[in-house]
């Protein structure tokens, strides 16, 4: 997986994966891909219909209805009830209900369903780099084939493995604070909160446009400051709560403008197993690492 530089996106998930890595940026895909994402949008626009777009894949979802859970990560088992249909003709190539890894899905539903909260309901319309791409799948769907799908997010689960690092996690955090004498609020997916200025205003949402400042420490070294990043509403990648990692997906959905907090957040909700790290900074986030972010919000439209 792409690990982006933690001054440009700390908390992105990495959404170009290493099979779309492998010939996606020749130009004829990324020519085919920019005027499949213009045709899209000037669709939805002629339609009146109004899309929730994930701006690095160009990955439109029309959402019906917005779940309460959680996304899902690569390595969590999603239940989805699904029909898919080619855009241009709307015939449809498949239906039914999976219950598999999400890691093992076209890399379209990797960025659908790391963005869409457990529970949503939508339709999805993916370009065809994101889909089977030149090659294509079969006789129902060639080559360059936008895809379109209904699908119910019935559930999405983490691996027993993972739930078992989150007590852990859980855990050594509980005794962090305990030791600090740090009365913070017991989220129940997980993480530790406490919000140091209350905000006005309505929360953020999901797809809220933020601004904000916030500051990363290693809860094993709560005297250094790793990275300080502010962020605005027109950086094209990351100004939503969806955008970030899971912890702070959680958190930032409890704040609103002029709310300051920090977040105690599990590994499993950070970066997880991977390490991360941007060598012009000489900064490195070890892997499994539980960590503490500070938050400041500024704006929210």
């Amino acid at each position: 997986m792409k690990v982006r530089s933690l001054l440009v996106g700390i908390f992105a998930i990495a959404l170009i994966f290493s099979s779309c890595n492998d010939g996606a940026d020749v130009p004829d895909e990324l020519a085919t891909w920019y005027a499949e994402v213009a045709r899209i949008n000037s669709d939805l626009a002629a339609a009146g219909i109004t899309a929730t777009k994930d701006p690095e894949s160009g990955i439109s979802m029309i959402i019906t209805k917005l779940g309460t859970g959680l996304p899902a990560q690569l390595n969590y088992t999603i239940n989805v009830d699904y029909v898919g249909r080619r855009y241009d003709d709307k015939v449809v190539f498949d239906e039914g209900t999976i219950n598999d890894v999400l890691s093992k899905y076209i890399e379209g539903w990797k960025v659908a369903f790391s963005k869409l909260p457990e529970g949503s309901e939508a339709k999805l319309i993916i370009p065809s780099l994101y889909g089977y791409r030149t090659q294509g799948n079969g006789p129902k769907i060639p080559g360059n084939t936008i895809l379109e799908f209904d699908v119910k997010f019935n559930k999405a689960t983490m691996s027993s493995a993972e739930a078992a690092k989150l007590d852990t996690d859980t855990t050594a955090i509980d005794e962090y604070l305990a030791g600090k004498g740090i009365d913070a609020i017991e989220d129940t997916t997980g993480i530790r909160y406490v919000i140091t200025a209350a905000g006005s205003g309505a929360p953020a949402t999901w797809f809220s446009k933020i601004s904000m400042k916030y500051s990363i420490k290693l809860l094993t070294d709560d005297t250094k400051t790793l990275v300080s990043v502010e962020r605005q509403p027109s950086d094209t990648y990351f100004s939503r709560p969806v955008d970030y990692i899971q912890g702070m997906k959680i958190g930032l959905q409890k704040l609103s403008i002029g709310s300051k907090a920090v977040f105690y957040i599990p590994s499993t909700y950070a970066f997880g197993k991977e390490s991360v790290s941007d060598p012009n900074a000489g900064v490195t986030i070890p892997a499994n690492s539980n960590i503490i972010v500070e938050v400041e919000i500024l704006n929210i439209q």
